[in-house]
């Protein structure tokens, strides 16, 4: 008799989801045994939402728009609703919910009695930068009341540590599964190639390339790298490359001195095709869960320059050597700083640290342990 996952997202893009959309995939390739349905969010959308939803279809799978917001909403309650019905007709067998607004409708849901397990992904909770202030107070404690109850994934050793010692979890409720990447897709490619990728993209085929890739908002904290920017681009020789939702935003914000060595890509299908092109990434984070970018670079060959943050300083504690670290991502003199390092220094050989990305972080490792999970959940 087949089993059924019941997927919970929102939002339907970025990082949360393309880990989703591979879960997704890896089942349809690998378990057959598992019929996969989905409950997704519209308001919060990209092609490859919709790509995902066909293919949960076509396998045999139910999928439903729950049309909900990443905030507090009067339709939260519909929604709570739809999930009580769906799960009662598909006679679901786990769920799994993506993120803080779907976390909290399961959790919510499996308040009721013979709700089948829940198992929470957060990807990063709000409060672990530690920045203070009411609304932090307020995630905290909900994640602390829904998390007592049920059993949660952490997808770095930064976001379990947070969740036990700051929110209070159980240990035995949280299980550490790293995010994983697709390390064939994501590896080093030849000068050649390197070229033919900038090509590709419309991008300058010599001198040094920096890119980064995420959406403008607080957590990815671009602004003072964009500030960086103008004073770092002119006159340096390098090109700078950004690829996200809000890039092309950012873009038009910087000095025209620097928008000139600046390119912005609001959505990019094959990301890989930017990190081959690449001599360096950068990430400003506050914190991250386990950012699949840096991962995706590292896997690539391409050494990172990174904020000393939650959910990246975890590479760190996995023996990678050859990032350069940010102490304080509002410091835009700091950046600037470690930009000309970065520019004058000799690259760095990434072949040990390629083997470190391939050993902890290969998808299919990874998301069969996640696999292992759900049948320990029944």
């Amino acid at each position: 008799m087949k089993k059924r996952l019941l997927l919970i997202s929102e939002p339907g893009k970025d990082g949360v989801f393309a880990y989703v959309h591979n879960l997704i995939r890896y089942l349809h390739s690998n378990h057959p045994e598992i019929e996969v349905d989905f409950l997704y969010s519209s308001l919060r959308d990209s092609r490859a939402l919709y790509e995902a939803v066909a293919e949960v279809k076509a396998h045999g799978g139910e999928a439903v728009d729950l049309k909900i917001g990443n905030g507090p909403q009067l339709c939260d309650y519909a929604a709570l609703v739809k999930v009580w019905q769906f799960v009662a007709w598909r006679k679901t067998t786990w769920v799994h919910a993506h993120s803080s607004k779907a976390g909290a409708l399961a959790r919510i849901a499996a308040l009721r009695p013979g709700f089948p397990p829940v198992l929470y992904s957060p990807h990063a909770y709000f409060g672990m930068p530690k920045l203070g202030g009411i609304k932090e107070r307020i995630f905290n404690g909900i994640e602390t009341f829904l998390g007592r109850g049920g059993t949660t994934h952490n997808c770095s050793e930064d976001e379990r540590d947070f969740a036990q010692d700051v929110l209070g979890l159980d240990p035995a409720s949280l299980n550490l599964i790293h995010n994983g990447i697709d390390t064939e897709r994501f590896a080093p490619v030849s000068l050649m190639e390197k070229r033919e990728c900038r090509r590709q993209l419309g991008l300058p085929e010599h001198g040094k390339l920096l890119v980064t890739i995420g959406r403008d908002s607080i957590q990815k904290n671009y602004g003072p790298l964009y500030e960086a920017l103008n004073t770092f681009l002119p006159g340096a020789g390098v090109t700078f490359a950004h690829a996200g939702n809000g890039s092309v935003e950012l873009r038009e914000s910087l000095a025209p001195a620097a928008r000139k060595q600046a390119y912005a890509f609001h959505y990019l299908d094959n990301p890989e095709t930017l990190l081959h092109a690449a001599d360096g990434f950068i990430l400003t984070s506050r914190y991250e869960g386990l950012s699949l970018s840096m991962l995706q670079a590292l896997s690539c060959g391409v050494a990172p320059i990174l904020t000393d943050a939650p959910g990246l300083r975890v590479l760190r504690l996995l023996g990678f050597s050859v990032v350069r670290w940010l102490t304080n991502p509002a410091q835009v003199d700091e950046i600037i700083v470690v930009l000309g390092g970065w520019l004058s220094e000799p690259p760095l050989s990434v072949i040990a640290e390629r083997d470190l990305a391939c050993r902890y972080f290969t998808e299919s490792k990874q998301l069969a342990s996640m696999v292992e999970l759900y049948g320990r959940l029944i």
